[in-house]
């Protein structure tokens, strides 16, 4: 099973490691792009930040993985992701992506497994919206 349970993902961070989420595709101007986030260990102190990042979705064939992908929006520097808020417990932070970001408590994955996630949207179709695995 690929997704984490909720206790499983607070572990995760506790350990001092990311968890991720596809959120949704969409079209703007023409131009396709996906929203994921993520949740990670904060360096500066002892507790967790949450992201959102936008980017182009490529649909190429060397299909490189969704970190990857360039910034939806142009900008000269390396994007990181929108930082949506610190928490100080993981629990706080699944709550606030949920909360914020519509992030499913149950659908993280562990960090570099977000590019199966692609993959099976690739698989459904590109559909445009939430994203519902099957």
């Amino acid at each position: 099973m690929r997704h984490l349970t909720r206790s499983f993902a607070e572990g995760t961070l506790r350990r001092g490691r990311e968890v991720e989420q596809l959120l949704e595709a969409f079209e703007e101007d023409g131009r396709r792009g996906l929203r994921w986030a993520s949740i990670s260990p904060a360096t500066r102190f002892h507790g967790f930040i949450v992201r959102l990042h936008v980017v182009e979705d490529l649909d190429d064939t060397y299909r490189l993985t969704v970190d990857e992908y360039l910034s939806f929006h142009e900008t000269d520097e390396e994007d990181f992701g929108q930082t949506i808020g610190e928490t100080e417990s993981a629990q706080a932070a699944i709550d606030l992506a949920n909360r914020e970001l519509g992030a499913d408590p149950t659908r993280w994955v562990n960090q570099g497994v977000l590019q199966d996630e692609y993959n099976d949207y690739l698989k459904q179709g590109r559909p445009l919206g939430r994203w519902q695995p099957s």
